[in-house]
């Protein structure tokens, strides 16, 4: 059995390193624990299977094993995070597209569904997606975080500008034009700049 003062010394060591998680603290010192008691069972001393434990469970340090779980976490909320912004592109792209063969065959129901999908394909999947192209790590240069930035600006304000049209509302035109003028001038440069830059690295 471990005494008080060899687990007080476990604890100390994992208290006091690079993990910053306590739960994870709570379960290393518990499977630090299990691993030395082994240990010192099998002969050794509490100095001697505290190595061993420290060899077997953190190799490369405790350091390791914080980052890993951090991964670990990330991917996680990462991984929910992309599926969510599928999803609702499927679902908003779906219900557009059926919309709009309501429309064309009168069926009932026809402008609820367009609308919904396209105010939903604007103002729920094209903000999802551009916080996932942004947390993606390919796109840590500042060019591509603005291209995905102004092309998803762009796509939310002609989508908005198509449906004021549709509704008759007033600002549709000037929605319209806002659209267009993001994308010649803001979209469209940093499209092609990426386009010659991604050329010019493959030469």
């Amino acid at each position: 059995m471990i005494s008080e003062q060899q687990l007080t010394i476990i604890s100390r060591a994992i208290r006091h390193s690079e993990i910053a998680d306590k739960a994870l603290q709570d379960d290393l010192i518990d499977h630090f624990c299990c691993v030395v008691e082994a240990e010192m069972q099998s002969g050794q001393s509490f100095e001697n299977a505290f190595q061993a434990a420290y060899a077997q469970i953190t190799p490369n340090g405790f350091g390791e094993i914080q980052q890993e779980t951090l991964y670990l976490r990330n991917h996680k909320k990462r991984l929910l995070l992309n599926q969510c912004t599928f999803l609702s592109g499927y679902v908003f792209a779906l219900s557009a597209t059926l919309g709009a063969f309501f429309k064309i065959m009168y069926l009932p129901g026809a402008t609820s569904l367009l609308y919904a999908g396209m105010l939903g394909f604007a103002f729920v999947f094209m903000p999802l997606l551009l916080v996932t192209k942004l947390k993606n790590r390919l796109f840590l240069h500042l060019s591509g975080k603005l291209q995905w930035i102004v092309g998803s600006l762009t796509g939310m304000v002609l989508i908005a500008a198509c449906l004021f049209k549709l509704l008759h509302l007033q600002g549709a035109g000037l929605l319209l034009g806002l659209g267009f003028l993001l994308l010649g001038l803001g979209f469209l440069p940093f499209f092609f700049f990426r386009m010659f830059k991604a050329s010019q690295a493959a030469t």
